[in-house]
């Protein structure tokens, strides 16, 4: 789950029904916003939709941010000779663009790809983030790799520029997991394996 911004080069699955584009935002250590889209240009449409006009966010994006924050989206936008729309650069780089400004004020955007799996993994590793009561998201994954990579990624989000992590730290998933929750306070991180029972499917 992606604050710097968000979550970028989270897309990489190949686009099906059973893939979907989740956005979270969070102020203030707690998640004010989470849903998901069936693409990544659904999900751009509706960061930006948030970011300026809806109650999410309400006595934080002022009209002076909105302004700023379309100008922004806007810069992306070229008109081809049909008068047709189209970016310069991908949905989830434009939304990454997006984070770090909204970073400034407070503001966290967070990207995420899940591919759900029409049979159970032999074993689930997942990560929980715990905001606070009823605040609860959860990542999962196939292999302890994929949740490394995620936790590494989501870590990096909170400096300015990637490479600020300690080798010792993004080689240990519990290290990486306390230093997120350090930027999230009070907020918890917890990591979890589950195994199938296969007499049971569950």
């Amino acid at each position: 789950m992606s604050a710097s911004g968000a979550k970028g080069d989270s897309d990489e699955l190949a686009p099906s029904p059973l893939t979907t584009y989740d956005l979270i935002i969070c102020h203030q250590d707690r998640i004010v916003f989470h849903d998901y889209y069936e693409s990544t240009e659904q999900r751009l449409r509706m960061c930006v939709w948030l970011l300026m006009n809806s109650d999410v966010l309400a006595g934080i994006i002022t009209s002076d941010r909105a302004v700023w924050i379309q100008e922004l989206h806007s810069s992306y936008i070229v008109w081809d000779q049909t008068g047709l729309p189209e970016l310069r650069a991908t949905s989830d780089e434009i939304v990454n663009a997006l984070a770090e400004v909204c970073r400034e004020w407070g503001v966290h955007l967070y990207m995420s790809t899940t591919a759900k799996r029409t049979t159970a993994p032999q074993t689930l590793y997942s990560v929980i983030t715990d905001y606070g009561p009823g605040q609860t998201v959860a990542e999962h994954f196939t292999d302890r790799g994929s949740r490394t990579a995620s936790l590494i990624e989501r870590a990096e989000h909170f400096f300015a520029s990637p490479g600020h992590i300690p080798a010792v730290v993004r080689s240990d998933e519990q290290r990486l997991a306390a230093l997120i929750a350090t930027f999230l306070m009070p907020a918890t991180v917890t990591l979890t394996e589950s195994v199938l029972d296969e007499t049971k499917d569950v």
